[in-house]
């Protein structure tokens, strides 16, 4: 704990975090309506005033098209994602060798972005990756739909922070090998 402290005492590290996480719950609702944002954004026809609020108003879906538990799943992903980030950006600054702990972060990352998603189109990247009907076979044969992924994906997120949390706290050493 005093190590998270230590980290987001500092206003920098604590701004990122709070910079990713709206960056990926803008990403959760926002990817569901790709076309639609780039059709609008290209749009002669709209003010950048009227494009701005499409933009905006498209955040509202995180309401409407979110189950409780897909809301849940993709603010806690968020916030642990931007909790990660500063956490790496963080062990990076203070040391340069980045192992494991960076890895595990990305694949915890990329596992947790695979449980966004609404209710009416399921895991949002999965379908993106994959097409709608390769994705709604694939969810139907899942116990919860897909929401599996953002439960893994919370999990390793976890594990990833109280690795490079553990790492922070090592201080920088080389072994040292005894002569025989």
């Amino acid at each position: 704990m005093s190590t998270l402290i230590r980290v987001f005492s500092r206003l920098k590290y604590s701004l990122l975090s709070v910079i990713i996480a709206v960056i990926v719950v803008a990403f959760a609702a926002w990817l569901p309506n790709l076309h639609l944002i780039t059709k609008s954004l290209s749009s002669q026809t709209l003010t950048l005033w009227e494009k701005g609020n499409l933009i905006t108003s498209l955040l509202g879906s995180l309401r409407t098209n979110f189950t409780t538990w897909s809301l849940f799943a993709t603010i806690s992903i968020a916030i642990l994602t931007g909790i990660q980030s500063s956490l790496v950006v963080y062990y990076l600054k203070q040391s340069f060798r980045a192992k494991k702990e960076v890895g595990i972060s990305f694949v915890g990352i990329s596992l947790s972005m695979l449980g966004v998603g609404c209710a009416s189109c399921g895991s949002v990247v999965l379908t993106t990756l994959i097409g709608v009907s390769s994705t709604a076979t694939i969810l139907s044969i899942l116990p919860f739909m897909g929401q599996e992924f953002g439960i893994i994906g919370i999990g390793a997120i976890l594990v990833a922070i109280s690795l490079l949390i553990q790492k922070i706290n090592q201080p920088s050493t080389c072994k040292v090998r005894r002569a025989k």
